[in-house]
């Protein structure tokens, strides 16, 4: 049955995991320039830079192209899954943004994962559905150019929600050719890409991405999840030592949702794994985005300024409690947010001598404003019954920050940074009488972080050890706290909660066969962010203290065949109590087996491990973990790419997300505390083709 089925696949849809997703150096004609937050796009210039070369053990200025290459990158989500040591969970309906792990954080949807895509924020502050709420769906991944992954809060160009660490996602300038790509899949999976891209110093022609996908997903409750996104990038001006780029995007999504279910219904038999308890779960967003963008860099200096400006809407109804609140009508929510916001960035760099010393200075300042319409409301079945909270929100930002570096030795680099944040929030809510509770008021805060990084390198010297190097980093950071909570604050929660953290880490390349990376890492948060399953959002607890190990390992078995393996496990707890930190993830790993062929035959089989984690402060319920596989084949031939993928290769099942708080069925008196869960994806299959064109 199932090879009956694969054959269809193959025989009715053509699939192409990505149009060679590459680093700088492969599409731009020039090796990749270091970046800072607002240089994000490859420049046709070549340019000494000291920011070039990794700052901390778990840093990369880009990811490495060996990881591109064959891994699953056909839905935004998938470029997360590069970032070692983060994982990533959908629970509900594909289209709302991802649940994200990293350094023992269960990140809600980006609450300690700062993300940016070409310089433009992702993660939203003050949203209706969670603070931080980064939704990474209009972007096409077939037009990424690099990854750049900063771990800890030890980098000066990166402020809020940079606590775990962030993550830079660079847009191409253009592509080696025109594609179109046509996907298929189980559940009648469907996506259809078409990329143009114009020839190499064609003035003032777009490149161009259009993407259609659709999915009715394996629940009994069809999810019939449609995104649309279009993504257009063209240079205005480009010169030896300049250049100036206009990036515009439009995205659009709707979905239903089966949402978490109680697993006591599961185990009893009174629910299957596929079935909901509330089935008109579901939403719809929208996202438009304006980047403009100037680049200058020479020998011995680089200016970056840029301006953006996003419109944005989000829809969601959930339900997490049933009928716990109440009894009559079920506890659905509807969380809207309708917004305005736009920033800058200005940045200069310059390396010179300073008493014989090679020396580079960096300063830079940053501002952000968003204007936002967020609701909280009662519903049944997506009518409105009663109002919670309507909230009109200002919020605006400015960050100032330097940072200077030293080398005075060949084997030593130190760069002593700060960081200065300034906010001001404003709250009112709808004055028609129809809210409960009303907010309102208005408060700033400030803060200021501390950047310490010292690089050693005294082993570069061994012929079978090579770059070898060990990193000893210390900084401060921050999520700022939604704007509601800080209006209405008496007094026991920061406005900026403080992260201070570090690491001491070492990164090697041995016998020209294996890198590896090995590092430890401590963090302190003034307060946590933890679930609430009463009204689907976050709230404030108190000082949290986490510590890991985390191990990257790249070895080139043979000329054709390679292995990797990303790895990591954290300890992480209330500070004053001892208590566990809910949800917080301990064990992660990622890695696989990939083979090469010169016949244009590439293969590879890889797993997603997640150990088992505390459900709540108590340690009384555990959240199981689950160890996944998959199976990716491509074949290259003139034109064409084939490319055929099984995730889940076992059929195991698996939670994707879990939490555990109180709910209450129709049929049950009392609330139950109990594990509510979405089901991970079964087996899937995908199959497709991409053409280039010209």
């Amino acid at each position: 049955m199932i090879l009956r089925r694969i054959t269809t696949l193959i025989s009715v849809s053509f699939f192409c995991l990505h149009s060679r997703l590459t680093l700088a150096q492969d599409t731009q004609g020039s090796r990749a320039q270091p970046t800072t937050q607002a240089q994000v796009s490859s420049q046709p210039v070549e340019v000494y830079v000291w920011g070039e070369q990794p700052v901390s053990t778990a840093t990369e200025q880009t990811v490495r192209q060996k990881d591109f290459e064959l891994r699953p990158t056909t839905t935004p989500s998938d470029i997360l899954r590069l970032v070692p040591g983060l994982f990533i969970a959908q629970h509900q309906g594909g289209g709302k943004a991802d649940q994200i792990f990293l350094r023992g954080f269960d990140a809600d949807h980006g609450t300690d994962v700062a993300i940016f895509i070409d310089g433009i924020p992702v993660n939203m502050v003050s949203h209706g559905h969670g603070q931080g709420y980064a939704d990474m769906h209009w972007l096409i991944p077939e037009m990424v150019d690099h990854v750049e992954v900063y771990k800890g809060p030890y980098f000066v160009q990166f402020g809020d929600f940079n606590t775990a660490g962030a993550v830079n996602i660079v847009t191409k300038r253009r592509d080696k050719d025109t594609t179109f790509t046509i996907t298929g899949g189980s559940y009648n999976q469907q996506r259809y890409l078409g990329i143009l891209s114009p020839p190499e110093g064609t003035p003032l022609t777009p490149y161009i991405g259009f993407e259609a996908y659709h999915d009715l997903g394996p629940f009994k409750n069809p999810e019939n999840f449609n995104r649309f996104n279009l993504m257009s990038k063209f240079s205005l001006l480009s010169t030896a030592n300049s250049n100036l780029s206009l990036l515009g995007t439009f995205f659009k999504s709707y979905w239903n949702a089966s949402g978490e279910i109680p697993a006591r219904e599961v185990r009893a038999g009174r629910l299957g794994r596929w079935d909901a308890i509330d089935n008109s779960e579901g939403g719809k967003t929208e996202r438009h985005n304006v980047n403009l963008q100037y680049n200058y860099a020479d020998a011995r200096q680089l200016f970056n300024a840029q301006a953006w400006f996003s419109y944005y809407r989000f829809d969601l109804f959930s339900n997490f409690t049933f009928f716990l609140n109440d009894p009559v009508n079920g506890d659905e929510i509807e969380q809207t947010d309708k917004r305005i916001l736009g920033g800058s960035y200005l940045n200069y760099r310059r390396n010179y001598s300073l008493l014989d010393i090679p020396t580079e200075t960096l300063v830079g300042f940053s501002t952000r404003s968003d204007l936002a319409h967020v609701g909280l409301f009662h519903d049944k079945r997506r009518q409105r019954l009663s109002t919670t909270t309507d909230s009109f929100i200002k919020e605006n930002s400015f960050a100032w920050y330097a940072q200077q570096e030293f080398r005075p030795t060949s084997w030593l680099r130190t760069q002593i940074g700060l960081r200065l944040d300034k906010f001001f929030f404003s709250v009112h809510d709808d004055a028609t009488g129809a809210v409960a509770n009303p907010i309102s008021g208005s408060d700033q805060g400030f803060m200021a972080n501390p950047k310490v990084n010292v690089i050693l390198s005294p082993f570069n010297d061994n012929g079978w050890a090579k770059r070898s190097e060990i990193y000893v980093n210390f900084g401060g950071g921050y999520h700022s706290n939604d704007a509601r909570d800080v209006v209405s604050d008496t007094g026991n929660k920061p406005v900026l909660p403080r992260a201070l953290g570090g690491e001491l880490g070492f990164r090697t390349k041995l016998f020209d066969r294996l890198d590896m990376a090995i590092d430890y890492w401590r963090l302190h948060l003034d307060s946590e962010l933890v679930w609430a399953g009463d009204d689907g959002t976050t709230e404030p607890k108190g000082k949290t203290q986490r510590q890991g190990i985390e191990g990257e390992f790249r070895y080139q078995i043979l000329e054709w065949l390679s292995a990797d393996l990303d790895t990591s496990y954290t300890w992480a707890k209330f500070v004053k109590t001892g208590e566990a930190v809910p949800l917080a993830p301990r064990f992660l790993a990622y890695g696989g087996i990939t083979g090469r062929h010169s016949s244009g035959l590439e293969g590879r089989v890889q797993l997603r491990s997640v150990g088992n984690r505390w459900g709540d402060e108590q340690r009384v319920s555990t959240i199981h973990g689950y160890t996944i596989f998959d199976l990716l084949a491509k074949y290259k031939w003139n034109r064409y790419e084939f490319l055929f993928s099984i995730a889940n290769l076992a059929n195991k099942k698996w939670r994707a997300a879990q939490f555990f708080h109180a709910s209450r069925l129709k049929t049950e008196g009392t609330p139950v505390n109990d594990i509510h869960f979405t089901p991970g994806e079964p087996l899937t299959i995908k199959a497709g083709m991409t053409v280039h064109l010209w």
